[in-house]
């Protein structure tokens, strides 16, 4: 089934893609059936024994294969990416106009996007899943860059790509590492590490993780993607791809909770965005500013419980994502129906939507209560249980990471008092106008809004998605549960003080109007990335400027340079003169033909010394019992021979004179690529790579090949490709020489007539 829904999903994008189909928006109710039977299929698994799996090799040996594995955690995300994914089409559906431009081009690339996440939550292979990943960056950057047309939107989009596939790199560095450590390709097959290579690991994958969920300091590319249409910012900036490095610190945190620096370093980037992020909401006034700013911060939030590697700390950072995906798409999208019904979303423009717009005010009181964790909503439950998780750390831990998650929760209630106030608050001035309303907007946001009760009500259900993804990750988080009445508990009393200061704080907030901050790091990526591509331009166009030499002299000195790290692995008792004389004799043939390429004057003495020197070769191979490598060096020697004979008749007999100080500089460049060849070479021979299967190629050239001639099998059959890179470099020479040949013969007629 896995295989058939994620063809499904390529189907649509492939339809929607074909030109000529001129749906309208109403190619948006058309991609919603895939994430809608996704959905179907994810509810339908929710009472399922074992996990669905699905796999594909690809290179076997190197464990290169397309891997799924849905268990309890991946249906609770695919419930998020598919369920809310079909909410997010309805609801694009009535944001575009019937005459909006390009919304087949979006809802393509939203789908694709769709079908990315919903491959990275699948993937048990660490090679699918950062195939995936890579996906979801690439798709959201065409995503946050939809009206390409205006500058700043290019820029954020740009910000946007460059961090997340750089925090991209990071990950892959990470994963070879953990692959290399624990020996498995699968996440299902590690089990914990430690050592310096989980170490290493740990940051890396830390690394990825933050930038994906914008955590402090690579945030600054999530507040610039709100340029993005607001069904891209509720899909993919509150319950999708940002939910992607919080599900990969969940997935890491069993393997790597053991690892120097795991804990202590997730902690500091969770903590420091769920504050930081927490600050900025409170900062601006922009409606979905202040939703992104908060998103970092409860992003940190999660990643700070899945952090600790505890239990009940990770119970409760699962039951925070399932909260937060509800109410914080339900905000984005009235945020969304705000702006398109006024024409703005600046909460100091807005006054008295609470009368005008009812259902978006109800869904919003809803899912703004639910995310400061008020009763009766689903909020409260997962944000009890994360305080509960935290004030029974032992020693200090409760002091630390508990007064700075009640902190950063209660700024969180007071932004969220700001934002309601702004937006819905009637003031002194007139009532905002507001165009009709969309059905198709507010539908998919009321549904959301409901579900934040409806977690409350039948808290059941939330535990059964909630306790079943937990205990994938640590089986003791199965003895934990979201309660709708905890009791009159030490927890309890914390959250109802961190409603009533949060409270005041956003009243008191709500009125004077504080200047809107620049977006310093923002600006700072931008001129770096700026930066960086004048300096290019400038370096190409000093290094580039066509000069053969300099090329040649550049690759040369560069080459030497990078065997400067092996001088020290040289042994000199690897090194002996000859395995015959003959060699040595063959040794001083080809010096002496290189030597005198060096001093001839004459472009066709220079071409016959170089031919020299390569029969040399030849002679060295034939020494040494390579015949195949004697016939395929003579082959290139004559080729290139003929074609230096034939393409010398364009240029001048001679060489252009050239002062003794450039003659120094080649020669100097020459000794040096040679001295690092040699290097390399002894560095080599000095520290053998294990023994060559010499015996396993033998064996195999009959068995697999099917050749008894072990060098020929190893050129058709094992380095098949390799052999065709080289007939077809062979192949371009002889079509060259043909075309200088054909160029010389008609130079002559010309020259003749």
């Amino acid at each position: 089934m896995i295989w058939i829904l994620l063809g499904l999903h390529v189907l649509v994008v492939a339809a929607l893609a074909l030109p000529g189909l001129a749906l309208g928006r109403r190619a948006l109710l058309v991609a919603a059936v895939a994430p809608a039977a996704t959905t179907t299929w994810a509810l339908s698994r929710l009472s399922a024994d074992e996990p669905a799996t699905a796999s594909v090799a690809w290179v076997d040996r190197l464990d290169l294969e397309l891997a799924f594995r849905v268990d309890d955690l991946a249906i609770l995300m695919t419930l998020l990416v598919s369920g809310i994914g079909t909410l997010i089409f309805v609801y694009a559906y009535g944001y575009f106009s019937p005459t909006a431009a390009a919304t087949a081009r979006f809802t393509t690339t939203l789908l694709s996007f769709s079908t990315a996440m919903l491959g990275l939550v699948w993937s048990d292979s660490v090679w699918t899943l950062f195939l995936f990943w890579e996906l979801t960056s690439i798709t959201s950057f065409l995503l946050v860059g939809h009206k390409d047309v205006d500058p700043a939107v290019r820029a954020a989009a740009r910000r946007a790509l460059l961090i997340t596939v750089g925090g991209g790199l990071a990950l892959l560095g990470g994963l070879v590492v953990l692959v290399d450590a624990t020996g498995a390709s699968r996440l299902s097959e590690m089990g914990p590490v430690t050592g310096t290579s989980a170490t290493v690991a740990a940051v890396l994958v830390l690394a990825g993780a933050a930038t994906k969920s914008a955590q402090v300091p690579f945030h600054m590319w999530l507040p610039g993607a709100m340029a993005a249409p607001t069904p891209v910012s509720a899909y993919l900036h509150s319950a999708t791809m940002v939910k992607a490095g919080v599900l990969l610190v969940a997935l890491a945190g069993p393997i790597l909770s053991d690892a120097d620096g795991w804990r202590t370093l997730g902690l500091v980037l969770g903590l420091a965005s769920m504050l930081w992020g927490a600050i900025g909401a409170l900062r601006h006034v922009d409606g979905k500013l202040i939703l992104a700013w908060g998103t970092i911060s409860q992003l940190g939030f999660m990643i700070a419980l899945l952090s600790i590697g505890d239990a009940k700390a990770t119970f409760a950072g699962i039951s925070v994502l399932l909260a937060h995906a509800v109410f914080k798409a339900a905000l984005f999208m009235v945020i969304g129906e705000v702006d398109v019904r006024t024409g703005t979303r600046r909460i100091d423009e807005l006054n008295g939507l609470a009368r005008s717009m009812p259902i978006a005010f109800a869904v919003a009181v809803a899912s703004g209560a639910s995310m400061a964790g008020v009763p009766p909503l689903l909020g409260f439950a997962a944000k009890e249980a994360a305080i509960e998780a935290v004030i029974k750390l032992d020693g200090a831990d409760p002091w630390i990471i508990g007064g700075l998650i009640v902190l950063g929760s209660t700024l969180t209630v007071a932004y969220t008092v700001r934002l309601l106030l702004g937006v819905f608050g009637s003031g002194d001035g007139p009532a905002t106008e507001i165009a009709p309303l969309r059905p198709a907007m507010a539908g998919p946001s009321a549904i959301l809004g409901v579900l934040s009760v409806a977690g409350f009500v039948f808290i059941g259900a939330a535990n059964r998605l909630a306790i079943d993804a937990a205990a994938g990750l640590d089986p003791d988080a199965a003895a934990f549960q979201l309660y709708r009445w905890p009791g009159l508990t030490t927890a309890f009393m914390i959250s109802a003080g961190i409603v009533a200061v949060g409270g005041g704080l956003g009243w008191r907030l709500a009125g004077p109007r504080a200047p809107v901050p620049e977006p310093v790091a923002a600006d700072l990526v931008d001129r770096i990335v700026d930066g960086t591509i004048l300096g290019a331009r400038k370096l190409t166009g000093r290094v580039q400027h066509g000069s053969l030499p300099v090329y040649m002299a550049t690759m040369a000195i560069t080459a030497a340079l990078a065997t400067l790290p092996f001088i020290g692995a040289v042994d000199p008792d690897a090194v002996y003169l000859w395995d015959s004389p003959a060699q040595g004799a063959l040794a001083v043939l080809i010096v002496g033909a290189a030597a005198a390429t060096t001093m001839v004057d004459t472009r066709l003495a220079a071409a016959l010394g170089l031919g020299a020197v390569g029969i040399g070769v030849s002679g060295l191979f034939a020494v040494q019992g390579a015949p195949d490598l004697v016939l395929t060096q003579l082959l290139v020697e004559t080729v290139v021979v003929v074609g230096f004979v034939v393409g010398l008749g364009h240029l001048t007999r001679r060489f252009p004179s050239s002062g003794t100080q450039w003659r120094v500089i080649r020669l100097s460049v020459a000794t040096l690529a040679a001295l690092g060849t040699v290097v390399g070479l002894v560095a080599a021979t000095s520290a053998p790579a294990g023994e060559p299967p010499l015996q396993a190629l033998i064996d195999e050239s009959v068995d697999v090949g099917g050749g008894n001639n072990v060098v020929n099998v190893i050129l058709t059959d094992m380095r098949a490709l390799d052999t065709l890179g080289e007939v077809v470099v062979l192949a371009i020479v002889a079509v060259g020489i043909l075309a200088l040949a054909a160029a010389s013969s008609n130079r002559r007629q010309q020259e003749a007539t």
